[in-house]
Order: C-alpha cells, then sequence, then structure tokens
C-alpha cells in the first residue's frame, strides 16, 4: 500500500473515532443534565408548594375565629381593633398581608392599615378570588398586587354569620422569597427556573429581566390581563435549536444582561396553581467532557498505532532471530558441556550451603544454650544462696530433732520434721526453677502465661535483686494474657533483660524495676524499667548488633542480639529506649493466642 494513502487512512480513522467520542461524550452530557434538571425540578416544585400551600388554611381558621365575628360585630364604629388583630396575625403567621373585604368588594380592615401603603378602602371587588368567596366558595388566585404592585397568592374564604356573607378573609402570599432562596433550597447551582401561567407568561423567575415577560409573545385574554393590572407582558428574546452533536436535546436560547445564552429546559406541570415551572440547566460546567473525549480518544488512538509499530518491528526483529538461529544452536551444542559441568559446580555448592546453614543453626542453638548457661554462671550467687539458707535450716532442725526424740518430746520432733519437710519443698522449687531454666529448650511453641513467665523469671533473679535491694514493682491485669511461643527461650529472654538491669542499677539508690503488662489491639507488650542510667543514644541503635557491649568488662554482647533473635522468632518485637525520668525501658511486643482454636 502507497505510503502516503496509510497516512491518509490512518488519519480518516482518527478523526471518525474523534466524531464519534464526541457525539457519544455530548448525548451523555445532555442525559446527565436531564436527570439533574429533573431531580432539581423535584426539589424546586416541593419548595413551591411549600412555601405557597402552608398557608392556604390560614384564611378559614380566621373565618371561623370567634374573635373575628365578636369584632366584626364592633363594626363600622371602630377597625382598629380588628386592624390590630389581623396585624397581630400576619406577625405570627409570617404572611405577606391580611385583610377584610365586605360584601361591596371594600376593604374594611388590614394588617397593613398602619402602613403607609395600605389596602383600607380600595375596591378589590374585580378580582376573581373576592368574587368566588362572595358566592360562598374558598378561592385561590396569582396577580400583581393592585396596590402594592408586588406579585402574590392569593387565599379567600367567605366569613359567615348566622350563615350570611358579612365579609371575605384574604390571606396574601410574598412570592418573592422563592426567587430569593431557591439556589439554597433546590440547589440550582448553575441552573435557573421560571414560573409560566396558562398564556405563557413568566409569572415568577430568579432572573428578573424575565419577570412579567412572554415566552410566545400570545396576547392575553381580558381575564389573564386583569392579573397584571395595566402591567405590559413583553415578548421575551427566546427561541429554541438542536443541541450540538446531540440532536435529539432542545436548547433555549435565553437572554440575561444582554448576553444570549443556551439552556437544556425541563418542564413539569404545578396543576395546582395553574402554573408551569421549567428548570433551564446550562451546559457549559460539562463541556469539559468533550475535552476528555477528545484526550482519551487521542491516547487511545495513539496506543492503538504504537502497539502496530511494536508489533511491526517485533516481527522484523523475529526474522532476525530466525536468520541467527542455526548460528545459535551451534553456539549452544558447544556451550551445553560447559553449562552441564557449570550446573554440577551449582548443586555441589547449594548442597554445602544447606551443609553450612543446617551448621550454622546448630551453632546458633548452642549459642542461645551457652548464653543461656552464661547466665546461670552469673546466677551462680544466687543459686547457692538460695540453697544454703534451707539447708542450713534442715541442718539445724535435724540436730534439734535428733535430741527432742532422746528426751521423748516427740510433738516437737514431729512438727520439727513438718517444717523440715517444707524446707525441702522449698529447695525442690528452686532447683526446678534453674532445671527448667538451664534445660535445652525444644524449640517448639506453646501456650504460654505472660504472668506466670515473669514471676518465674522474677524468682531466679530474686536474689540478685535482694542483694542490691533493688525493689520490683509489678503491674499485671487480673487475667493473663496468653502467648504462643516457646516458654525456655521466652524466659531465658526476660531473665536476661532482667540481669543486665540488675547490674546498671548496681550503686543506685532506691533501685527498682517497674514490671507491666499492657494488651492493645490482639497485641500484649511486656515493659520493664529499670532506674539505672540508661543507653547512651548512639547506642541504641546498635544496642541489639552481635558482639556490640557497652559493659567494661565480663560481656560478650551476645545476650541482647539472641534475646532479639529469639523474640522475632515468635513473630514479634523487642525494642528499647529511654526513659524519661531515668534508665533504659525495654518492651517485648507479641500476638495474643487465640486460645479457643
Amino acid at each position: 500500500m502507497n505510503k502516503q494513502l496509510r497516512w491518509f487512512l490512518l488519519l480518516c480513522g482518527y478523526l471518525l473515532a474523534v466524531a464519534l467520542a464526541v457525539c457519544a461524550a455530548q448525548h451523555w452530557n445532555y442525559r446527565q443534565l436531564t436527570i439533574k434538571a429533573e431531580h432539581q425540578s423535584d426539589n424546586l416544585a416541593a419548595f413551591i408548594r411549600y412555601e405557597i400551600s402552608r398557608y392556604a388554611d390560614l384564611p378559614q381558621q380566621i373565618a371561623e375565629s370567634a374573635f373575628l365575628v365578636s369584632l366584626l360585630q364592633d363594626l363600622p364604629r371602630s377597625t382598629d381593633p380588628l386592624n390590630q388583630y389581623l396585624f397581630q396575625l400576619q406577625q405570627s403567621a409570617d404572611v405577606a398581608d391580611l385583610y377584610l373585604v365586605n360584601p361591596a368588594g371594600i376593604v374594611i380592615a388590614s394588617s397593613n392599615a398602619d402602613q403607609k401603603i395600605n389596602y383600607l378602602g380600595k375596591d378589590f371587588g374585580f378580582r376573581p378570588y373576592i368574587q368566588n368567596a362572595l358566592t360562598g366558595q374558598s378561592a385561590q388566585y396569582y396577580a400583581l398586587g393592585h396596590t402594592s404592585e408586588r406579585r402574590g397568592f392569593y387565599y379567600s374564604v367567605p366569613v359567615l354569620v348566622q350563615n350570611q356573607i358579612v365579609a371575605v378573609m384574604v390571606a396574601k402570599v410574598d412570592l418573592e422569597p422563592i426567587e430569593q432562596h431557591q439556589q439554597q433550597i433546590a440547589g440550582l447551582a448553575d441552573s435557573h427556573f421560571m414560573v409560566t401561567g396558562q398564556s405563557d407568561e413568566v409569572f415568577l423567575s430568579d432572573i428578573q429581566q424575565w419577570r412579567l415577560t412572554s415566552l410566545t409573545g400570545k396576547a392575553l385574554s381580558p381575564s389573564e390581563q386583569q392579573r397584571y393590572i395595566t402591567q405590559h407582558i413583553e415578548t421575551m428574546d427566546y427561541s429554541v435549536r438542536s443541541a450540538v452533536l446531540a440532536s435529539a436535546y432542545s436548547l433555549w436560547q435565553l437572554k440575561i444582561d444582554n448576553k444570549t445564552s443556551s439552556f437544556l429546559a425541563y418542564q413539569r406541570p404545578l396543576p395546582e396553581f395553574g402554573w408551569t415551572l421549567t428548570v433551564l440547566a446550562s451546559p457549559a460546567p460539562h463541556q469539559s467532557s468533550l475535552w476528555w473525549a477528545f484526550l482519551l480518544v487521542t491516547l487511545f488512538y495513539s496506543s492503538a498505532l504504537l502497539a502496530l509499530w511494536v508489533r511491526r518491528e517485533r516481527q522484523k526483529r523475529h526474522l532476525q532471530l530466525v536468520q541467527h538461529n542455526q548460528q545459535l544452536e551451534q553456539r549452544v551444542i558447544a556451550r551445553t558441556k560447559d553449562l552441564a559441568e557449570t550446573n554440577r559446580q551449582l548443586i555441589r555448592q547449594i548442597e554445602r550451603r544447606e551443609q553450612t546453614e543446617t551448621e550454622l543453626a546448630q551453632t546458633e542453638q548452642q549459642l542461645v544454650q551457652t548464653a543461656k548457661l552464661a547466665t546461670i554462671g552469673a546466677l551462680s550467687a544466687s543459686l547457692n544462696h538460695e540453697l544454703n539458707q534451707p539447708l542450713t535450716a534442715l541442718q539445724s532442725y535435724a540436730q534439734t530433732t535428733e535430741k527432742l526424740i532422746d528426751k521423748g518430746y516427740l510433738v516437737d520432733a514431729k512438727t520439727n520434721i513438718q517444717a523440715m519437710r517444707q524446707l525441702m519443698q522449698r529447695l525442690s522449687v528452686i532447683v526446678a526453677q534453674f532445671k527448667d531454666f538451664s534445660r535445652k529448650s525444644s524449640g517448639k511453641n506453646q501456650l504460654v502465661q505472660v504472668n506466670k513467665l515473669i514471676l518465674d523469671a522474677l524468682g531466679i533473679v530474686k536474689h540478685q535483686c535482694q542483694q542490691q535491694g533493688v525493689k520490683i514493682r509489678l503491674q499485671l491485669p487480673d487475667n493473663s494474657p496468653m502467648v504462643l511461643a516457646d516458654p525456655i527461650q521466652l524466659e531465658q529472654v526476660l531473665v536476661n533483660i532482667l540481669t543486665n538491669g540488675v547490674q546498671a542499677m548496681k550503686g543506685v539508690a532506691d533501685a527498682s524495676f517497674h514490671i507491666a503488662v499492657k494488651t492493645q489491639h490482639q497485641q500484649v507488650s511486656i515493659h520493664i524499667r529499670d532506674q539505672g542510667p540508661g543507653i547512651e543514644p548512639h547506642h541504641l541503635e546498635r544496642i541489639f548488633e552481635a558482639f556490640f557491649t557497652t559493659k567494661q568488662r565480663d560481656g560478650l554482647g551476645l545476650g541482647l542480639s539472641i534475646s532479639q533473635r529469639i523474640v522475632q522468632s515468635f513473630g514479634g518485637q523487642l525494642e528499647v529506649r529511654n526513659a524519661q525520668a531515668a534508665g533504659a525501658e525495654f518492651i517485648i511486643s507479641l500476638a495474643i493466642a487465640n486460645t479457643g482454636s
């Protein structure tokens, strides 16, 4: 195919894809705009109905008031009490105006009687809502005010005294709040609205220049013109056209401040008022999607061309690879022997590495055991003291008991024997503690009570603490949390931390350990805080390194390194920080075991 023709076809395809995408985006825009306008019209219609209809029963309630009837009986002597009564009702009901009309159509009392412009003495007998009420029917009507020249909606009812119509009670609803507050209440951001009457005249709108204009220019009938007194209803500069790239939708062309704008119109009737509500949604804020459609098509088309080019390049490379295939096969055959030998060497290296890893694991276990035995060596003085006390007591009890038996004091001898038995039980417990601590771990995890583990570790270092006068402050929960760990190894971690703490507090007055167990979010943390000098800030980052020690002598630097690896093997963490007051604080964090599983 000719190269120029190919590029021409690609360009035509691109332009067609852009046109289709933009048309689809435009249709989607107007569909979404229609849904939005429908929703806005629902809200605005409900708002209009509420603002007007909430006063529908007010004239009837006033007309049936016994107080109103009593005031009417004083007429025509004084209208002041009646005017004051209507004013109070108008203020409490928040309605525009309340007034009474006599059967001749003359206003005899009004809530605005004290104002400069009021209705007293005005003849409203020509209004249909007055005429209908005088026939005994309630009525409603919308019109331009004859006196106030303000648009309003009127509710009227007859006032009956002994089944005779003596007056008409009228409530006028001010419609301007609907125009002023519709943006906040109906959510008409970027939109406008108009309410038209039966002759397509605009009675309400949030745009002032649209009010009291006609969409069609159709002449009003005499009865319709009566609504607007002498107000001339001009024809609005208005037209309808099809939307570009979306001919199924019609756009209204309207002027706002001498600038023509396009709107998507959504109309709905308000039959209870004889109106049609039109919401005019501006499509301008949604036009950015057309650019997005253009950009997406361009990106997709460019990606497709790039993919085709890449495919073509791959085909060219494939041909080149086929051409070199025979040469490569020969080289592969030549290298096969070398690779086979290399493979055998790798296998031997892997076997040696696995053997080395096994030896390292065994060495690590031995190192853990050695560290444990080193701890026991450090605690040998404690063990000696713990055993000497009961052994000395046993020797004394044995000598005393022998003398008591010789003298025939068998009861006292029996008491001594019971004391000797208790001492032997104590010796058994002490030996068992050190025996359990010193034996090699099985390497199997099991459920461990945190509280018991802490108490066992304290039992091992108890004598060291007593020698240095170190006090133990415990904060343990009543219900001990359970963790999944090797109890021997975890106890070794606690003993190592406690032993280091005792050594760090050597020479410290009122030395003490504060040990607390805290639980949060299925985690248990053991906090061990001493009152020693703490850890130098530049040592904190290296404190868990193997062979790193801050001790001047007698320290290999393995205890904390091994302790951290033990805790990590249980899926936990071992951390250290300097306490705010004094000393170092070690924190062991472990997951709480699910005892139900």
